[in-house]
């Protein structure tokens, strides 16, 4: 009985460890747009995680899991870097990280996928889609792209004298570009 154990636990760890993909971070980006008092900003992230399984013919084992440090925003200005850690904004003492976990992955044809999950940001959890395509590059790389809304003040990002939606927008638009290396 022990070895039948033994073997079934080498075959899933085997089988698991075959399918991951490892996330090349030199070529994958996650930013965002926002707008403040009608003109457009672009900022990213500097740093994040991503523990992704992409199989395409087998979704429901599919899987992405991303972990951004808020800490490492980059809106291209000192100040405005500091005014978006501080408490009004993401508040990044209390919460530095933003979290994404899958809860299903739909085909929606054409290379196309919808991304179901779970989104954390201060502290507040909500369901989130995340539309996105996928593309291979002539190294053998698939390339995820992905592009999707959220409303800031369902998160309390922004509060106090920033919750005025006709100083800084509501919707940020967030962009996510997601390398998986080949067969890793």
């Amino acid at each position: 009985m022990m070895r039948k154990i033994l073997l079934l636990l080498a075959v899933l760890f085997a089988t698991s460890s075959a399918h991951a993909q490892s996330v090349v971070a030199a070529r994958s980006d996650i930013g965002f747009t926002i707008k403040q008092m009608g003109v457009k900003f672009d900022g990213r992230f500097r740093k994040w995680t991503a523990d992704i399984v992409f199989r395409p013919n087998a979704l429901a084992q599919s899987k992405a899991v991303i972990d951004v440090d808020l800490g490492s925003i980059d809106l291209a200005s000192d100040d405005s870097d500091a005014e978006a850690k501080g408490p009004l904004w993401f508040n990044t003492a209390k919460f530095p990280t933003a979290h994404f976990a899958s809860t299903a992955i739909k085909d929606l044809g054409g290379n196309r996928y919808e991304v179901a999950g779970k989104l954390t940001l201060k502290g507040i959890t909500r369901d989130c889609v995340v539309p996105i395509s996928v593309t291979s590059d002539a190294s053998g790389s698939r390339i995820a792209d992905g592009t999707f809304s959220i409303r800031r003040l369902d998160y309390r990002i922004g509060e106090g004298e920033w919750a005025d939606t006709s100083t800084v927008d509501n919707d940020i638009v967030v962009h996510v570009k997601m390398a998986l290396a080949p067969n890793s």
